[in-house]
């Protein structure tokens, strides 16, 4: 059973029917139904065995279906489910045995949140934490911008402590954990990563990009009973907020196994479209001989290949074509792979029929990417260019001509409302004010016909749908501020928003038969929302009343009443 709330059972209601009621059929009726489809709107949605069968008028539905199953929703707005087309379930789940750290500002900050949530820890037990944002931090001062972790080593001495950064571009740690990491003074960087280091040479306790492997390793596994109870958790936070579908960025071995043992089970309660993690050079080579997953049901499929490239702006380990605009010498520009394994990924990729989804960030970083693309996507011996739907995620700054090369090629931008929001207090800074026309340019991408996607890149930032929807069409914060938007000439109209966080996903995970509108043949996964997101005085302000997918209330009850 994959509901979270079951709704009362019906079978009373039928007594007495004098029409046969169709198993497993019931008419949607009375809500403002927001298809995302053209045409004229319909006003009842007909569903059987877990599809829309049909959607027009009321009298004509219950005309045709007498004795169907009648679910009144007078009042509210019914949309498609919400794809969530970039996230990380394990971590959101996970966030119960985190200590969480989002929107701390200084280490004293740190040390008041972790004795508040970790008040009693036996000695020698391991501290994690998670959400510290390495942007805002990369100008707190101290050796390479960032501040030392001397405060975490006062306060815990005797327990080792790895915080993860907002991002994932960071972590810190204390000398306990640093202890037994075996990182000191005498520790090289490794490659793709940075050990933040004060006069004296010994690390300050700040760990950048891949050199955060070096704590992380030996931070404790988890088994997969837990990464099971972690995934399925996060899951279902996001169903309760509307999300019916997730794109899992970058899947670990022990994430497949996790995520295949649930939807065995009949365990996964929203659908989910993997992507495998694209760095891992052995769990790649077992999947391009394997081949996709493709689930008819559409519960599990893995087709995607997530790589990391450069780093993140608020860190200054992106890749830039031209110095940071603020504090250049504390940059420090990381490709987390190195180019020519991208291009081999993307050889094989496209051989064996998989979706390449690299992040890039810096204005370098993405014109690199695209470059590859290019060689990759060339239209093949007779002239065909395959139905690829490659992506980079976030393309947050870049060249003059990209979103011309993306549309050419027909490339996703898989682009982030919140990061823009969550940025907008120093991204100008790192850039410039040149570069900064050139930043999460959704409208420019648009109007220069790139396919874009909406999503959250959960957890960090606020990734509720409404909240997303929110930042996309105002490019303000929940607060309403900056007062008229951040660079507000780049924020999309409520239905283009809405249509790359419901359609556009479900196109870019090869899905748009089957989820991302309301229509018929297609699954019945829709969300019953107290106001309508297109006509809404204050977006954030919307709830969940009710959430279904293939037809299954899983989110909240509702009364079924016979016809």
């Amino acid at each position: 059973m994959r509901s979270l709330l079951i709704a009362a059972s019906i079978s009373a209601l039928l007594t007495g029917c004098g029409d046969t009621v169709v198993p497993d059929s019931r008419l949607i009726i009375g809500a403002t139904l927001i298809t995302m489809e053209d045409g004229p709107a319909p006003t009842a949605m007909l569903i059987e065995d877990g599809k829309i069968v049909s959607l027009g008028t009321e009298d004509e539905l219950r005309a045709r279906n007498p004795g169907v199953i009648l679910t009144d929703l007078t009042g509210k707005t019914v949309i498609p489910g919400v794809v969530d087309s970039h996230v990380h379930v394990r971590e959101l789940g996970m966030d119960a045995i985190k200590v969480d750290l989002v929107g701390v500002k200084t280490v004293d900050d740190i040390v008041a949140r972790l004795r508040d949530q970790r008040p009693d820890v036996p000695a020698g037990d391991w501290i994690i934490g998670q959400g510290w944002d390495e942007g805002a931090f990369a100008d707190a001062g101290g050796p390479g911008g960032y501040p030392t972790t001397e405060a975490i080593t006062v306060a815990f001495p005797d327990n080792p402590v790895a915080l993860e950064s907002l991002h994932g571009f960071g972590a810190m740690a204390n000398a306990a954990a640093l202890a037994r990491a075996g990182i000191n003074a005498d520790t090289p960087d490794p490659e793709g990563g940075t050990i933040l280091r004060g006069e004296d040479g010994e690390a300050t306790g700040v760990l950048l990009t891949l050199a955060q492997a070096l704590l992380f390793d030996v931070v404790p596994d988890l088994d997969q009973d837990q990464i099971e109870a972690a995934i399925k958790a996060g899951l279902t936070q996001m169903a309760a907020a509307g999300v019916t579908s997730v794109h899992e960025a970058g899947m670990e071995a022990e994430d497949v196994a996790a995520f295949k043992a649930l939807a065995e089970r009949g365990e996964l309660p929203i659908r989910v479209f993997g992507m495998l993690n694209g760095n891992d050079a052995e769990l790649m080579a077992q999947w391009f001989d394997s081949g996709p997953l493709d689930d008819p049901e559409d519960w599990l499929d893995i087709g995607g290949i997530k790589v990391f490239y450069d780093g993140s702006l608020g860190s200054r380990t992106a890749l830039m074509r031209d110095p940071y605009s603020d504090q250049p010498d504390a940059a420090r520009p990381t490709a987390r792979i190195a180019l020519e394994d991208v291009e081999r990924l993307g050889e094989n990729a496209r051989e064996h029929g998989f979706q390449m989804a690299v992040h890039a960030i810096g204005d370098a970083g993405n014109d690199f990417i695209m470059t590859s693309y290019e060689r990759r996507l060339a239209p093949d011996a007779a002239g065909e260019v395959p139905d690829h739907r490659w992506r980079i995620e976030h393309a947050q700054v870049v060249r003059p001509d990209f979103a011309e090369r993306a549309a050419a090629l027909g490339v996703i931008a898989s682009m982030q409302p919140s990061h823009a929001m969550g940025d907008s207090d120093w991204a100008e800074d790192r850039v410039g004010r040149r570069r900064i026309q050139r930043a999460y340019s959704w409208k420019t991408f648009q109007d220069a016909g790139v396919p874009i996607i909406f999503n959250s890149d959960l957890p960090g930032e606020p990734w509720e749908p409404m909240q997303t929807l929110h930042f996309a069409v105002t490019r303000t914060k929940l607060d309403g501020s900056p007062e008229g938007g951040w660079y507000a000439t780049e924020a999309l109209d409520r239905r283009d928003s809405l249509r790359a966080m419901t359609m556009s996903g479900a196109h870019a995970a090869f899905q748009d038969n089957t989820l991302g509108s309301l229509a018929e043949g297609k699954w019945a996964d829709f969300v019953v929302l107290s106001d309508n997101p297109l006509t809404a005085a204050n977006i954030p302000d919307i709830h969940v009343d009710a959430v279904y997918v293939a037809g299954e209330l899983i989110v909240a009850p509702t009364t079924d009443t016979p016809d």
